[in-house]
């Protein structure tokens, strides 16, 4: 009998800083079904400005926040490379390294709604399956590619963890109202951000000044 792929999923982003909502996400993701979800921080973001703390810093604290989280890995694997991150690219090295796996890239609505812009945004689709999360009842009208992706591609989460690659799967789960911006904005007022990111993560902040 053929083993079954080991199921991972791909949360990737800047973590400038990571918080409460990320590790939230990453939580429900394990606790859905996949073997290990994958906490990936990019090194020159494509689509959006330069993060603020540089590359090490971002890193550590992912880490930080990952410690003793079962199922929940950090990977470096993007900061290492020092040309924009792609998904594409990521992808293909994952698929190489790791040919025993299947892979799901894990986005939110607005990122889900641009996606036809991504760099080779097909030949991720035929690299990986795709997890889009939308807050409950937040349903935009869907942009033509998107729509024609869905008809042929569309599955429910229990399908999407059986597949190799090459469906997408939109769940409504409830976020935490924060943001890694709105986060940055409170430290420089000096509020209290004590339940906003993991202990460890704000002494790290409070040590290296970050966010100032």
């Amino acid at each position: 009998m053929t083993r079954p792929l080991q199921q991972r999923a791909i949360l990737g982003g800047t973590f400038d800083p990571v918080h409460v909502g990320h590790l939230r996400v990453a939580l429900q993701l394990r606790d859905a079904g996949f073997d290990r979800v994958i906490l990936m921080p990019n090194h020159i973001p494509p689509h959006r400005p330069a993060p603020i703390a540089n590359t090490p810093q971002r890193l550590q604290m992912l880490e930080l926040a990952a410690a003793g989280l079962d199922g929940i890995e950090v990977s470096d694997l993007e900061v290492s490379r020092p040309e924009s991150s792609y998904s594409v690219v990521t992808l293909e090295t994952l698929r190489s390294q790791h040919p025993e796996a299947a892979f799901c890239w894990v986005v939110g609505t607005d990122a889900w709604l641009g996606f036809d812009r991504w760099h080779r945004a097909d030949d991720i689709l035929e690299l990986a399956n795709l997890l889009v999360i939308n807050r409950p009842g937040e349903h935009p009208r869907q942009p033509a590619w998107q729509q024609q992706q869905l008809e042929q591609r569309a599955c429910d989460l229990a399908t999407l963890l059986q597949s190799p690659a090459g469906r997408i799967c939109q769940l409504d789960w409830p976020g935490l109202d924060i943001s890694a911006t709105a986060l940055r904005q409170a430290i420089r007022q000096g509020d209290n951000i004590q339940f906003l990111t993991p202990e460890p993560v704000l002494d790290y902040i409070q040590h290296q000044q970050l966010y100032r």
